[in-house]
């Protein structure tokens, strides 16, 4: 059945809600995410709230995001019309269920990386290791398939991973790969993995089901710029790292 509603593609993750330790003190907290044991670990303020309700009564509403499957599933929100996650790697149907055929087309374009992001996440913490740093990481995969890698800092210091990033990046480690990094969150992705390519793939199958409607793109990194460039609009929450880029650039 087509849909003539606006589509909206929206980030998750400090966009629609925020670790509590990101939340001024004194806001109300309101669950929207749990961890591996049911506990909350991600919540919404009332403004959030009201905008992801206001979204959902007025739109069809996809959310794009670098969570794995299980992960998102741990999200307590009711989006129904299927989502994109691991940085673009997975495509999920309205049902749940894995999009084959776009996981066959990430297998291909990720194939000659299957050993190389074991290697490369293992050698990025011997990085940190020499540096003085304590750091976690590991391969982000789904169905089989090796995605990226994520490294973090264990007292969350940002600084730390860019020293790390600076690192990785002399010793030519990223070659054919491009960077996410925001906050305590460094990923390394190859070329062919991005939330611009699953989106773009998603607005083309959208157009044959619903023709031309109005899309909206909502993120707060500077990368998800990449598939907010394909929407009609798009915003991002204020005193976001790309509403702070944005602000950079007006009064540079």
């Amino acid at each position: 059945m087509s849909s003539k509603r606006p589509l909206v593609l929206v980030d998750l993750d400090d966009t629609l809600f925020q670790t509590a330790r990101k939340m001024p003190e004194g806001t109300p907290r309101i669950p929207a995410t749990v961890d591996g044991h049911g506990q909350p670990n991600g919540y919404m303020t009332p403004v959030q709230q009201a905008l992801i309700n206001w979204l959902l009564a007025s739109a069809d509403v996809v959310p794009v995001t670098a969570r794995s499957v299980e992960a998102y599933r741990r999200v307590k929100l009711p989006f129904t019309h299927g989502a994109i996650c691991s940085h673009g790697g997975v495509i999920l149907r309205a049902d749940g269920t894995l999009d084959q055929d776009w996981h066959g087309r990430m297998a291909e374009a990720l194939r000659t990386f299957q050993d190389r992001l074991p290697a490369l996440s293992e050698a990025t913490l011997r990085i940190g290791a020499a540096l003085g740093f304590s750091l976690r990481g590991w391969v982000a995969a789904e169905h089989g398939l090796c995605h990226y890698v994520v490294t973090k800092h264990n007292e969350s210091d940002d600084a730390v991973l860019s020293t790390v990033l600076a690192e990785v990046q002399a010793r030519g480690l990223l070659d054919g790969m491009h960077i996410h990094a925001n906050g305590n969150n460094l990923a390394f992705l190859p070329d062919g993995l991005a939330k611009r390519l699953a989106v773009r793939e998603w607005l083309r199958r959208d157009r044959e089901l619903n023709g031309e409607r109005p899309v909206l793109g909502l993120g707060d990194s500077i990368t998800d710029l990449g598939f907010m460039d394909l929407c009609h609009m798009w915003a991002t929450p204020a005193r976001s790292q790309l509403a702070k880029a944005a602000e950079g650039l007006i009064h540079a």
